[in-house]
């Protein structure tokens, strides 16, 4: 397990230097934490006009839409647009999205959107919402997901004495863990976030799924036996989870700053 754990961080750690499933993305505070992140690296233009689409919300809040409204027409076909279903021995290199559309489609499209001026403002306030919520669930690990178990939710694995489903939680258990709240959960991740943010380097939404895929050997390493999520495992999960999300900021700072001011070139404070 260690060493599943110690090469899979290294290799996302250089991934981000050099460079119907009923399965939701993080959770709220996951959301919450990486639209944080998200907002310290903010050029000036892109945090005017955000918030003239937010309606003062913030990208804390703002990534919590896509959830709310998943279900409800006629957002009610946006299902499959918070992951993507991938086979352990394919790879992104010829991926190509399905026609009801997936994360990755879905990035494309609503970053197309939000930098579209000719739309209503309400339209592009819809881009925005979509926008930040995908980027982030992309980053869960699961939203790479193999279609046999539906991202992890039909893979039962008892954390304590209490059952649940993988995704679930990768989902919000792995963050919970920590036991603190988003904002003071994201205050103690920044020092890592400024030492990651001084060599980050933007990167294709595609990269970002890839990663996700690499992390299979890693999600997947729990007793297939007792199915118990050992120490060992909730050590990597919550050391992972952090890494993910302070990525999803990064990247979703590095979207909005490139449909905003584009003339920037690095992500400062």
């Amino acid at each position: 397990m260690k060493g599943s754990k110690f090469g899979a961080l290294a290799l996302l750690s250089l991934g981000s230097i050099a460079a119907a499933q009923r399965a939701y993305g993080f959770g709220p505070d996951g959301h919450r934490i990486a639209g944080l992140v998200a907002e310290t690296y903010l050029c000036e233009e892109a945090r005017l006009e955000i918030g003239r689409l937010d309606g003062g919300d913030g990208l804390a809040e703002l990534g919590l839409w896509a959830d709310r409204i998943r279900t409800r027409p006629p957002w009610d076909d946006s299902g499959p647009w918070h992951y993507v279903n991938i086979a352990d021995d394919d790879s992104f290199d010829d991926y190509r999205s399905p026609p009801e559309g997936d994360a990755l489609w879905a990035i494309a499209h609503f970053h197309s959107r939000l930098r579209d001026e000719n739309l209503t403002q309400e339209r592009r306030s819809e881009a925005l919402k979509f926008l930040v919520h995908f980027i982030v669930d992309l980053h869960q690990p699961l939203h790479v997901g193999r279609r046999v178990d539906r991202g992890g939710t039909s893979t039962e694995v008892f954390l304590g004495d209490e059952r649940t489903n993988l995704h679930r939680f990768w989902d919000t258990d792995a963050i919970r863990e920590d036991e603190l709240p988003a904002a003071r959960y994201a205050r103690n991740i920044m020092p890592m976030v400024m030492l990651l943010a001084a060599r980050h380097q933007p990167s294709p939404p595609r990269q970002w799924a890839a990663e996700g895929l690499s992390l299979r050997t890693v999600i997947y390493a729990f007793d297939p036996e007792t199915r118990r999520l050992d120490e060992d495992y909730l050590q990597t999960a919550s050391d992972l989870v952090k890494l993910r999300l302070i990525q999803a900021g990064l990247r979703l700072a590095d979207q909005l700053n490139e449909i905003f001011c584009p003339a920037s070139t690095s992500l400062s404070p």
